[in-house]
This record gives structure tokens, C-alpha cells and sequence, in this order.
């Protein structure tokens, strides 16, 4: 680790970062374990050691050595542990450094001194530096003859081979000058971007020429509680302009402490509206630059993802060929490094598009992308999340209300029957040692999967107490429960059944993979006890035959379809959430799709607040944040939270909210009452023409009411299918603004709440005149939602509102909030279902819907009370163009 003391001006560093002139490695994605990696490499490393210290007398490990010296006004201290230093025969000192690779015998064979640059160095400059400071190692009349030996072992065969290296003073004398210089001078960079970001902050001002009402307000609110270090939950309805007022003070704090902004997206299309804010502070005078981060795969120049230098020339050689483009300098010259603007220069220089965008994330001021690369824990951002904490970022959490059920996502993994059958028979292709290996961990993972399918898991223990803050850590974290698992390590480490059953699975005996286990029943859905060490010990076997896999040169193949890679990766993230413990967490066997075991996370809130909580401020923002105490619960951001409201800037008048509620849209009753919304959906469309969005709380319901509507005079119905892709949303998207310029007859979108054409997405104008709500859109009740349920009742003593009131009302509300989206828009919103008349429910609409209280809403002539609401827009609209 580098450290500056810049009031003292030392610099310490290690003998390894003097050594590592940052030789070309692509960092895309690893195909082995880097945490497994790491273990098998120290072990054979320690091992090693004690032989020699067996083999000779004089053999001392882990010698420390420290240099001193100064550059450019900086003192400057090297510190160092040599691996291995003893005498040999002819009385020679000789320096022992010992690395590890992932290898063939053949491949360690043809290693030279020019195989591994950095490693060469490395032991070059233990001598210089034990030449230039002897005295510290009590030679008192200079150092004797010093031979170095790089000792490197073969992963996982520990074959080793002593390469023995030439030494030139000079060339060290040059190198430690020059590696020096450069250290101090990205130190030098790297403050000059601190003081830019930090002259910038007074430049940042409000991109528009006047703040829309409330605007002003939430900017401040953000801004008090950022000075504070308290994050802040802003619930700000459409119209405000709440990227632009969570932007702003976010990036005058980042900058005042030398920092970025991270913006947290649910979706793409926030992505490019906090992309365009950008542009326009810069065309306000703020000298702001941002990039875009876009998924591996969109961003790919290549057919198929296959991120290795062998198979891509766009990831071989590629800090070099950055380097030389100059793409750096001219992509932070703009705004906006988009993917568009990467790809163009990628494509010109022949590197890899998103390896440039992440390394772009160095240079900027605001860095926007998904979720994943803050809170997925296989996906984040290492470079600002993991390897180091972001005590220099401010996140900005976009929709946050979407955070909540993604959260319980990440941390929710399952282990598939049919996907290990599949990675079996994909297995079966190779019939080499290390793939029968994986096939024998397979049946071992299949018979389990099947023991507990007869009824083999018991029911869990009562819920321990809440884990300590030691334990809420993301598994992604270097650090993350480092002593519980070294413990957890020997207590698990190959356990007798485990051993015992891999050995009969690995023999010629291997059983038949088990069938569909068939005996009483027993609930499809049910809660388990895990044997927790069979399946660490599972993972680890793994990840060292994947070490072997790939030192046998397994790299032909994408990662994504390496079948040893993909059985790795998902019983690995089973697994490490699986270690997590925790009550919020509960183990489930579930037969349906052919079986599988899931680790359900029912609260996300610790694993996402620890993440919020690293960073040096965080702002979570949505039109639907409420109840803004919920959301505090369940994204983990903390009792001290600061939790802000913001009324809607717009007109009431121009809007009319109704109530029906003479049908049920509940489950058991949903049959009976559907000709009543179908007369309610008619009835409200008859009133005006236009487009309309009729928003399903599921697709099994929209699949029934759908039909019902396929004869709507003067419209076009169209049905939101269950998959959708990006070009089939734009051409709905493209049809809609068809009928709203008058060239095609007005559509009736038949779509579901919290679906793709409910968030995330405007219809200004004609767009869309109306929204019928039809019920509350619930998550449906399953065993899990059951769990989620108790598990918040136990907690806060509010379980179904938790589970089931808070989210739903939360996709209602935002449906809602694409009709109106600005100032000169007109729309009606017509909640249909008997429990928008309940309190419980009314008692979440939004202030600005009602005068007094949300009864007024309730009416029994949709027609008639919307023919009167649009008959006065007309009267409204032609009082104004009299007056002009």
C-alpha cells in the first residue's frame, strides 16, 4: 500500500510497488476464484518455506528490509519482506523470492527472466536496496555476493522451478529513481485532479435558468444533510426536477472533499436523463466530466463475450494501445463519455470498450451505472467499492424505490437441479480427470439436492439473535468476515462426509445421477437445514479444480459457457451468501421448475447499508419514497437518516383523480368482478379520446381482462406481451406518438404495474391522457412473500404493510405519475378496486390528490365526472387564448 504524508511530504511504500511498472493486465473478468487463488498460492508459498527451513540451517523466511532515500524534496521509506535469505556451499548469500502461477510442468518449464517483468524486478531490488542500506542487515563492511533465485510453483501441481537472475546496479540505481519519480507524480496527478474537482465546486451552479417550485427546497435539504454526513431519502413527485436537484448539491459536496459522484440506476433510460443534466452543467459553465458504464456484454465490439487476451485483440495489449490513442485525454475532454463516444475511439484504437469506461472512472467527476456496481455482490465496482472503501464518493440511489426488491435479489441464490444436469452433460463432453471430478462434485450436489427433497433438511433452529456488525458484511468484501471465515475454514475444511462421499462419487462406481425423488408428500415449498460445511467444502473443491482446469489451458472457451466455470460461479455465490447467516436470511427447498435450494433474503437493509453507509454521503431519490420510514428500514440507511417529502409542483386543476370502488380485484374474487372493470376501463376512455394506459396488477390478470377489451370503438388495443425487448418497447413507444400527432387512431396500452411501460418512462402531452389503475398491484402471495411477511412483523411489528401494502401502493403511485409530466400536461388517473376506498390504502395516496381527505375521490359515474373534468379543460383553454 502507497501512503503520502503530505504535511511531512514521506512517502512509504513497499518493495512490490516499486517493482510494478504496471505491465499490461487486462482486468476483465477472472475465470478462477481470486479469494481461492489467493489461498492456494499462500499455502504452497508457507509450504515451501518450512522445507527449506528443514533442508537448510542458515534459512531465514520473511526477512524484513528497509531503504530510505529522498526525491524531489519527498523522504522517502521502502519497505520490504524477503521470502527466503540463507548462505550456500560456496558461502554466497542467496535471496529467495517465491511466486505461484496457474500452470502446466511444460509452461513453468519455459519460464525465463523475462516471463514475469514485475517479478524480476522485485528480486533485483531486494539486492539493490540491501547493497545501498547493508548496515541494516549488520553487514558492517558492505554486503557479501548476492545470488538471486525466483523460485516459481506450478498451480495446482506445486512442480517448482528456480530461475536464477542476472543483476545490473546501474539498471536497479535507474529504476528506483525513475519508479519513485512516477509514484510521486501520480501522487502530483492525482491532487491536481483533487484541486480541480475542489476550485470546481463553486462553478456548479443550477443548470437552468430559474429552479421549478419545491426545487430549491429538496437542493437544500440535500445539501444540510450532506454537510451533516447523514443520507438523505428525498420523495419528490414528477416535476420537480429531482435529478437536477439531487445532482447538484451531490457533486458541490464531492467536490469540496476531492471526490466523485456515483449515480445508482435501475434502468437505462435514467442513465441517459442524468447524462443529459451533466451536459447541461457543463454548458452552465461547470467544468464537469462524466462516463457512462454499460454491461460487458452490450459493450462487447466482438460477436461473442470472451474476455482474454488470447481470443480478443480488443483486450490483448490493451493499456498500451490506451495509451497510445490518446482516448483518455479526448473522452474527458467531452461531458459525456458515453458508450456511444467509447466504442467510436475503441473501435479507431482497437481496445476493449469497457475496460476503457472503467478505467475512466479515475478521471471524472460523476460516474452513472447500474445498481450492480454498487450493490451486486459478484458484480461491483471493485476499483471504488471493494478494493478500497469510497470514503470519497457520493452515490446518488435513482428510483430508489426500485432498490428494495433488487437488494433482496442480489442476495438470493439458488442452486437449480435442471442447470446442474445441464452443466453435468455439458461436463460429460471432456473426459479428462479434472472434468470427472467436477461431474463427481456434481452428483455429490444432485444427491443432496434430492436427500432434502425426501425430507433429509429438518426445519431451522428458532431465529438466533440479530447477527453482530462484525457479521453484516457484503461477501464480496476482501475483508468481509475474514476471522469468522478463517475459523469457519477449519471448522468446514473437507469435512468426513464430504471426503468420504466425493471419494465414492470419483471412482468408477460413480452412482447414476439420482431422479426426481419420489416418496410422501411433503409441502412443494418448505424451510431447510443446510449443511453448511458440506457445501463450503463443495466450493473449495471447486475453485481448486478450477485452478486446475485452467492450468491445463481451458481457455477456448467464452467464460459464460465454460460449464466448470459457471458451476464454480453459482455454487460459489450460493454459497457465499449462504455463509452470510443472519435472520434476515432463511434456507428453502422448492420443487417447482424441477427442484432447487434458495438462500431467500427477506431484508436487505444490512448488506445495502453497509455499502451506503461507506460512502462519504449518499441521496436516495423517487417519486414514490413513500412511506420514507419503510424505505429507511429496508435500504438500510440508518436511524439517523434524514427523510424529506416534497409536494407536487403542478397544477392540480389540470389533473382528476378517481375512485371506483364497486369491483374487487382481489385474488378470489378478481373472476366474478371483471365485466365491471371492463365497463369502467370503456367508460372512462368514452369520455375523450386519446391515448390511455390501463395498468394490470399482473400479467395473469391482464391476460384475462386483455381480451375483453379487444372491441374498443375509435382505439387500438394493445397488450403488453410477458417478454419484451428493447425494440418491441420503442415500437409501442413509437406507436403511441403515432396516435398522439393524430396519423393513427388513439391506443389502449394494456400493461402491468411496475412493468417496463409504468416506470422509468414520460409521455408528455398527448401521450398519454389517462391511467386506470386496476388494484392495488401486490406482490403475489407465495410462501416466500409468507416469510418476508413474518420476518418484518417480527422486526417492526408490521409485516403485511412491509411485505405486501408498501411496495405494491409503491408501483400504483408510479403508474399514476406517467400521466402528468408537465406543467401543460392534462390527465385523468382512475384507480379501479374496492381497497383504494380503504383507509389503509387511501392513506398512501399522494397529499396533492384530495383537498381534505382521499374519500372525496370516491365516484360512481366515471363518465360523467370525466366528460365534465375535460369539457372544463376546454373552457380553461380557451379563457386563455381569449386573454392572449
Amino acid at each position: 500500500m502507497i501512503r503520502f504524508d503530505a504535511q511531512r511530504r514521506r512517502l512509504t511504500l513497499s518493495v512490490r510497488d516499486l517493482a510494478d511498472e504496471q505491465d499490461y493486465r487486462f482486468a476483465g473478468p477472472a475465470p478462477l476464484s481470486l479469494k481461492r487463488r489467493a489461498v492456494l498460492g499462500r499455502v504452497a508459498h508457507e509450504d515451501h518455506q518450512g522445507s527449506r527451513e528443514e533442508q537448510v540451517t542458515s534459512y531465514r523466511r520473511e526477512r524484513q528490509v528497509r531503504y530510505e532515500t529522498e526525491v524531489g524534496g519527498w523522504s522517502v521509506l521502502v519497505t520490504g519482506r524477503i521470502d527466503g535469505i540463507y548462505t550456500d556451499g560456496d558461502g554466497r548469500t542467496v535471496i529467495e523470492e517465491v511466486k505461484t502461477v496457474v500452470g502446466t510442468d511444460g509452461q513453468l518449464g519455459a519460464i525465463d527472466e523475462a516471463t514475469y517483468p514485475a517479478y524480476t524486478r522485485q528480486l533485483q531490488l531486494y539486492r539493490h536496496l540491501l547493497e545501498e542500506g547493508s548496515g541494516a542487515l549488520g553487514f558492517e563492511a558492505g554486503a557479501p555476493e548476492i545470488a538471486l533465485h525466483l523460485v516459481v510453483i506450478a498451480l495446482p501441481s506445486r512442480t517448482q522451478r528456480t530461475v536464477v537472475l542476472p543483476y545490473d546496479a546501474a539498471t536497479c540505481r535507474a529504476l528506483v529513481r525513475r519508479r519513485l519519480e512516477a509514484v510521486l507524480a501520480g501522487h502530483e496527478a492525482q491532487g491536481r485532479r483533487v484541486a480541480r474537482r475542489a476550485a470546481a465546486a463553486a462553478d456548479v451552479q443550477f443548470p437552468h435558468a430559474g429552479m421549478r417550485p419545491h426545487q430549491d427546497a429538496m437542493v437544500q435539504a440535500i445539501e444540510t444533510a450532506l454537510a451533516q454526513g447523514r443520507p438523505i431519502l428525498c420523495s419528490a413527485p414528477t416535476g420537480i426536477g429531482k435529478t437536477a436537484a439531487a445532482l447538484v448539491p451531490a457533486l458541490r459536496h464531492a467536490a469540496g472533499i476531492g471526490g466523485r459522484v456515483f449515480v445508482a440506476t435501475s434502468k437505462t433510460t435514467q442513465q441517459a436523463i442524468f447524462a443529459r443534466t451533466v451536459r447541461l452543467l457543463r454548458e452552465a459553465g461547470a467544468p464537469v466530466r462524466a462516463v457512462v458504464l454499460t454491461a460487458r456484454e452490450k459493450a462487447c465490439l466482438n460477436e461473442v463475450v470472451h474476455c482474454t487476451a488470447e481470443a480478443c485483440e480488443f483486450a490483448r495489449e490493451y493499456a498500451a494501445k490506451l495509451a497510445a490513442s490518446g482516448a483518455v485525454e479526448r473522452l474527458t475532454a467531452q461531458p459525456v463519455a458515453d458508450l456511444e463516444a467509447i466504442t467510436a475511439e475503441a473501435r479507431a484504437h482497437r481496445f476493449c470498450p469497457a475496460e476503457a469506461a472503467l478505467d475512466l472512472t479515475a478521471e471524472v467527476d460523476v460516474v452513472i451505472g447500474d445498481y450492480n456496481y454498487v450493490f451486486d455482490p459478484g458484480a461491483a465496482l471493485r476499483r471504488m467499492f471493494v478494493d478500497e472503501e469510497p470514503r470519497d464518493v457520493v452515490l446518488v440511489i435513482d428510483e430508489a424505490h426500485n432498490l428494495y426488491e433488487r437488494g433482496m435479489e442480489y442476495y438470493s441464490p439458488q442452486l437449480r437441479r435442471d442447470l446442474l444436469r445441464d452443466l453435468d452433460r455439458a461436463l460429460a463432453h471432456d473426459a479428462g480427470r479434472i472434468a470427472g471430478r467436477a461431474r463427481a462434485l456434481v452428483a455429490l450436489l444432485l444427491a443432496e439436492l434430492d436427500r432434502i427433497e425426501r425430507g433429509g433438511g429438518v426445519a431451522p433452529p428458532p431465529a438466533p439473535p440479530p447477527p453482530t456488525p462484525e457479521q453484516g458484511l457484503l461477501f464480496d468484501d476482501p475483508q468481509a468476515g475474514a476471522s469468522r471465515r478463517r475459523s469457519t475454514s477449519r471448522r468446514h475444511d473437507k469435512s468426513a462426509r464430504f471426503a468420504l462421499e466425493l471419494e465414492r462419487a470419483s471412482g468408477d462406481d460413480r452412482p447414476a445421477l439420482p431422479e426426481t425423488a419420489r416418496g410422501a408428500p411433503l409441502p412443494p415449498e418448505r424451510e431447510v437445514q443446510l449443511d453448511v460445511a458440506f457445501f463450503v467444502a463443495v466450493r473449495d473443491e471447486l475453485d481448486e479444480l478450477s485452478v486446475a482446469w485452467f492450468a491445463e489451458g481451458r481457455r477456448g472457451r467464452p467464460l459464460a459457457e465454460d460449464p466448470l466455470v459457471v458451476l464454480s460461479r453459482v455454487v460459489s455465490r450460493f454459497v457465499g451468501v449462504l455463509e452470510l447467516g443472519g435472520d434476515e436470511f432463511s434456507t428453502l427447498f422448492r420443487a417447482s421448475d424441477g427442484g432447487a435450494l434458495k438462500v431467500l433474503c427477506k431484508d436487505p437493509s444490512r448488506q445495502l447499508g453497509r455499502r451506503v453507509r461507506a460512502c462519504a454521503g449518499a441521496v436516495a431519490v423517487s417519486a414514490t419514497l413513500e412511506p420514507l420510514e419503510f424505505y429507511r428500514d429496508v435500504l438500510g440507511f440508518g436511524p439517523d437518516a434524514v427523510l424529506r417529502s416534497f409536494p407536487s409542483p403542478f397544477d392540480r386543476r389540470r389533473r382528476r383523480v378517481l375512485v371506483l370502488d364497486k369491483p374487487s380485484t382481489s385474488y378470489k374474487e378478481r373472476e366474478r368482478d371483471l365485466p365491471i372493470v371492463e365497463d369502467a376501463v370503456r367508460a372512462v376512455v368514452a369520455a375523450r379520446p386519446g391515448n390511455y394506459l390501463v395498468c394490470c396488477p399482473s400479467f395473469e390478470y391482464l391476460d384475462k381482462l386483455a381480451p375483453r377489451l379487444d372491441h374498443l370503438p375509435g382505439f387500438d388495443v394493445v397488450a403488453q406481451p410477458r417478454s419484451l425487448d428493447e425494440p418491441g418497447r420503442a415500437a409501442v413507444l413509437e406507436r403511441l406518438g403515432e396516435a398522439a400527432a393524430g396519423r393513427r387512431p388513439p391506443v389502449v396500452l394494456v400493461t402491468v404495474q411496475g412493468g417496463i411501460f409504468t416506470e422509468g418512462v414520460d409521455y408528455p402531452g398527448a401521450l398519454c391522457v389517462g391511467a386506470i389503475i386496476v388494484g392495488p398491484g401486490l406482490p403475489r402471495v407465495s410462501f416466500e412473500r409468507e416469510l418476508i411477511q413474518a420476518h418484518f412483523q417480527r422486526v417492526y411489528g408490521r409485516g403485511f404493510d412491509y411485505a405486501f401494502l408498501y411496495p405494491g401502493m409503491s408501483r400504483v403511485i408510479q403508474a399514476a405519475g406517467r400521466v402528468i409530466r408537465t406543467p401543460t400536461d392534462e390527465g385523468v388517473v382512475v384507480l379501479v378496486g374496492d381497497r383504494f376506498a380503504t383507509d389503509r390504502y387511501a392513506g398512501l395516496f399522494p397529499r396533492d390528490w384530495f383537498e381534505r381527505h382521499p374519500r372525496e375521490l370516491v365516484c360512481h359515474d366515471p363518465y360523467g365526472a370525466l366528460v365534465e373534468f375535460w369539457r372544463g379543460r376546454q373552457d380553461a383553454r380557451a379563457v386563455v387564448r381569449g386573454g392572449a
